[in-house]
């Protein structure tokens, strides 16, 4: 966002500092949830995390990676995108409801491509009915949440969240699946706060001093002002003595 010139960071000041420290522990925070352990602290082995730790192959790890990283990108790169579509389509609600129709189509597609049996695109029963009202009501308030969000405090403060998702995911999965929390998750955790406090701390800054600048502009110097008063006083001098001649 740096490189785009949506989001300045002044490393020599301390809000810009704390903007990209804060980033880099938030960020750290999560990495830490997911890859360290360390000693457990509640629950047990579950049948669910048995099962699934097992039953993975290294290529579809490494595939599986790969693709999340790429996802990652492109949610980035949509994010970075809305500040400009923001600005030519100031109606958030019309820009998303296009962007779903595409969402739509491009699926379709896909998946007609991956399966040809029409049978399979058959909704047959109320859950399944449900689970795709769910899904197109929760993608289209989200989406349009986020484009809120970019368009009244910038890209960084909407993507600053995301680490929070993990630390939500692991306090849901531990309580209902009775998942194990391990150390590193909850110093992860505790990371990922401090980051985004961080950086909320260092964009507060910047929002103070955009509103200071907007309720008492820059004047100019005194000595500017005595100068082009002098100026004009010359100037009204010498008209004079054109007219009097």
């Amino acid at each position: 966002m740096h490189m785009t010139r949506f989001e300045k960071v002044n490393v020599q000041s301390l809000k810009g500092i704390a903007k990209i420290m804060g980033t880099v522990i938030c960020v750290g925070g999560a990495i830490v949830m997911a890859l360290v352990k360390g000693p457990a602290l509640l629950n047990s082995p579950s049948l669910l995390s048995k099962s699934t730790m097992g039953g993975g192959s290294p290529e579809n790890l490494q595939l599986g990676c790969l693709f999340l990283f790429v996802g990652c990108g492109c949610w980035s790169f949509w994010t970075i995108m809305q500040v400009p579509v923001s600005a030519t389509c100031p109606d958030h609600l019309y820009s998303i409801l296009w962007m779903c129709f595409l969402s739509m189509v491009q699926s379709a597609i896909f998946t007609w491509s991956m399966e040809h049996n029409l049978e399979a695109w058959a909704l047959n029963s109320a859950l399944e009915i449900g689970g795709c009202l769910y899904a197109g009501s929760y993608a289209a308030g989200s989406y349009l949440l986020q484009t809120w969000c970019v368009s009244q405090r910038g890209p960084v403060f909407s993507a600053i969240f995301s680490p929070l998702c993990t630390i939500i995911t692991t306090a849901i999965a531990t309580s209902f699946l009775h998942e194990e929390l391990y150390t590193g998750s909850l110093i992860g955790a505790f990371a990922v706060i401090i980051g985004l406090y961080v950086v909320l701390w260092g964009k507060g800054k910047d929002l103070r001093e955009i509103n200071q600048e907007l309720v008492d502009p820059p004047q100019q110097d005194h000595g500017d002002v005595d100068e082009k008063r002098l100026v004009d006083i010359m100037i009204d001098d010498s008209s004079e003595k054109i007219n009097h001649n």
